[in-house]
């Protein structure tokens, strides 16, 4: 996110209703999307985003303009669905099933083998223990520098590239194992 993002987080901080009703709008899907691909359901996913927000305004004075914001509003995210983990039952966290939207395809025959084979993909990652699920979130899907997935999960840059790396080898082998993928 570029300066525009830090101009309407200035601009919403000093009070600019229209300001905040942009950031909402640019960054709620992702968020939205963050949590629904952690496991969240739809309505905890939007509960989640807005609480996300929430503390943003809470908090404006500590965001440092020199950090990315998508990656501070995702730390935020990550903070919230922690706390949210902890406070629900292990039973009933194991029971969520990870959710990834269906991609789009032109005819139907690719449209029912796509959804066959994107609800095996989104079983095997369902089975993968969450902070493999969050990494491969924040690195993969939400695609951010390895340097921001590192300030995200506090954890060094070194890291971050070695379990990307063995997370996405184990999930393609898992694949490979599932008949999802044929080996290279």
């Amino acid at each position: 996110m570029g300066g525009g993002s830090r101009d309407l987080l200035a601009r919403s901080r000093d009070g600019d209703r229209a300001a905040l009703a942009e950031l909402v709008g640019s960054m709620g899907p992702r968020l939205k999307g963050f949590f629904l691909r952690l496991g969240a359901q739809e309505a905890t996913a939007e509960d989640l985003t807005q609480d996300v927000f929430l503390r943003v305004l809470q908090s404006m004075d500590r965001y440092q303009e020199s950090g990315r914001l998508d990656a501070y509003l995702l730390r935020i995210a990550r903070n919230l669905w922690i706390d949210r983990r902890r406070r629900v039952r292990p039973a009933a966290a194991a029971e969520v099933l990870l959710e990834v939207p269906d991609p789009v395809e032109p005819g139907p025959s690719e449209r029912a083998g796509t959804r066959d084979r994107a609800e095996r993909i989104r079983r095997v990652l369902a089975g993968c223990d969450p902070a493999t699920r969050e990494l491969l979130e924040l690195a993969v899907l939400q695609r951010l520098p390895y340097v921001e997935v590192g300030r995200i999960l506090d954890i060094p840059v070194g890291t971050v590239k070695s379990r990307v790396h063995y997370a996405l080898r184990r999930l393609r082998e898992t694949l490979v194992e599932s008949g999802l993928e044929e080996e290279a």
